[in-house]
């Protein structure tokens, strides 16, 4: 059941065997049904995950009340409202599974208590925290990409997220590429003819 998260700590850094089985023994298990929040905004949000099985999005609710589709998580990878989760605040956004999920979670209180037990531990997650910042700080720069056509968006998310392109439902897919459903329906159709 934890082959993928062993795989992906032993990833990272050199821990020890009994360390690795000191952070699984912490580890709340959770089935998440398709269309379930796993984290919703104004919850307090005292996890992180890691999505052993499944997809998940991140979305939040604009003023008019239009859902906007910010993040897609695949499995084997940490995910979670980092922010809140470091700052001890509540939820600003939604994670949702697209998919039936399986996950794994760890309480800030354990997590915190793993630095000073295992350093190694802490060196793991601070690069997964830069990975995150990084990815996040990419994604600012998709958003903002109004000189970008919706062709060239769709093309970079082939390229970047090839095994994604036919999980995620087009309505959450249009959303995160922020561009209409018909437009990437139509891109689909021509990128399909064309392969």
């Amino acid at each position: 059941m934890f082959n993928a998260l062993i795989k992906n700590l032993k990833q990272r850094g050199a821990l020890a065997d009994a360390d690795i089985d000191k952070i699984i023994s912490v580890l709340k298990v959770r089935h998440i049904k398709k269309k379930k929040n796993i984290l919703s905004e104004g919850e307090q949000s005292n996890f992180m995950f890691f999505l052993n099985e499944g997809l998940c999005r991140y979305y939040v609710i604009d003023e008019k009340g239009n859902e906007q589709t910010i993040e897609l998580v695949a499995e084997h990878n940490w995910f979670g409202d980092a922010k809140a989760f470091l700052a001890g605040e509540t939820a600003r956004l939604n994670i949702e599974a697209l998919e039936d999920s399986h996950i794994f979670s760890i309480t800030h209180a354990d997590l915190n208590r793993f630095y000073d037990e295992i350093p190694l531990f802490e060196r793991m997650v601070r690069k997964i925290i830069e990975q995150y910042f990084i990815k996040a700080l990419e994604r600012i720069k998709k958003v903002s990409r109004s000189s970008y056509s919706a062709q060239e968006r769709y093309k970079e998310f082939l390229k970047s997220h090839p095994k994604l392109v036919n999980r995620v439902p087009l309505v959450y897919l249009s959303s995160y590429l922020g561009i209409a459903p018909e437009t990437l329906s139509r891109l689909r159709q021509q990128f399909t003819k064309t392969a």
